[in-house]
């Protein structure tokens, strides 16, 4: 299974880079830090074996691919261009049973790293942190034959530029990624640690450490325009409480209107002297325990029947319960 014919990567990396902490040649050098030092997991004295990521730093170091360095394991460093190529060609080469030369005389140390991925040109900017998106890249022409897919994936709509990119699914579907937050952000430029590079390594060597995974629905941040975090209301109210809110009260008038038999209409007065628009704002209003004169603009601009109609445009489907209840139940 650890065994594949690699796909040999073709293309240099063309992404714009943004300057990051300078990177260091220890970080993927052989060092033993097991000396009577460090008292931590595997010998690593900022490994606990309670941390989320002590299972995956012990494959890749059992694996080979990474090692601690004079500092300890440095789970939190952010992985540089020169370190995540490294860690590609380490585990493109073990994939292979190759041995990749050392560095010559003169040579940087991941220059020997650099070529093994990029035969014909690589990374230009070794110090500079390596993006998401870009860590996948240089995997993937060694790995893409075993991302056996376990979920079912066909959009990350919480990330307009990532999520619709057919390795990046791949990666998703087979559960080695789940993105930096619960609608599965892919967050592509954003840097990585050795930790979760190393997650990301042990899921794709290890099946049994692979995530399901399905993405919360991003729909509502679309059809209003807004995202999770953006505050609705001066007292720290986001859009992801106030369409929440929105969404249980849409659906209760819907559900009220087809209790007696009738067609949902955001004019129809109520009892109350309310329409149902009213009703609904009223009701999101008490349920957030706030006021209208609290909004910020986000709110002012927010309209509950242009929202719903892109909801439903969006997903295929109102909120309207899909059974019968009948007139007086």
């Amino acid at each position: 299974m650890k065994r594949l014919t690699a796909l040999l990567l073709c293309t240099a990396l063309c992404l714009g880079l943004t300057p990051a902490r300078a990177a260091t040649q220890e970080a993927f050098q052989p060092q033993s830090v097991q000396d009577g030092k460090n008292s931590g997991h595997l010998g690593y004295s900022d490994v606990d074996v309670h941390d989320w990521f002590a299972p995956y730093v012990e494959v890749c170091v059992e694996a080979g691919l990474m090692q601690g360095t004079d500092k300890g394991f440095e789970p939190g460093k952010v992985l540089s261009q020169a370190e995540a190529v490294t860690l590609a060609a380490r585990m493109g080469a073990s994939l292979r049973g190759e041995t990749i030369p050392a560095a010559g005389e003169g040579e940087a140390w991941w220059e020997p790293y650099n070529r093994y991925v990029f035969p014909q040109g690589g990374i230009n900017s070794p110090d500079e942190y390596a993006g998401r998106w870009q860590f996948l890249f240089m995997l993937y022409g060694y790995v893409e034959d075993l991302l056996t897919p376990i979920n079912d994936i066909s959009s990350i709509l919480a990330d307009p530029e990532f999520g619709n990119d057919a390795m990046i699914l791949k990666y998703y579907n087979a559960g080695i990624l789940t993105g930096v937050d619960k609608y599965g952000t892919v967050a592509g430029g954003k840097s990585l640690t050795r930790a979760e590079a190393a997650a990301m390594i042990s899921r794709i060597l290890q099946p049994e450490l692979r995530l399901t995974f399905v993405p919360e629905d991003y729909s509502p941040f679309i059809a209003a325009y807004m995202e999770p975090g953006t505050v609705v209301f001066d007292t720290g109210v986001t859009a992801e409480a106030f369409l929440d809110a929105v969404n249980n009260r849409i659906y209760n008038a819907e559900y009220g209107f087809k209790r007696i038999g009738a067609e949902f209409n955001w004019h129809s007065v109520d009892l109350n002297g309310k329409t149902t628009l009213e009703d609904i704002n009223s009701g999101v209003l008490e349920d957030l325990g706030v006021t209208a004169a609290q909004g910020t603009q986000a709110y002012r601009d927010f309209d509950y029947q242009v929202y719903y109609s892109r909801l439903i445009d969006l997903t295929g489907k109102t909120f309207e319960p899909d059974y019968a209840v009948g007139v007086g139940s």
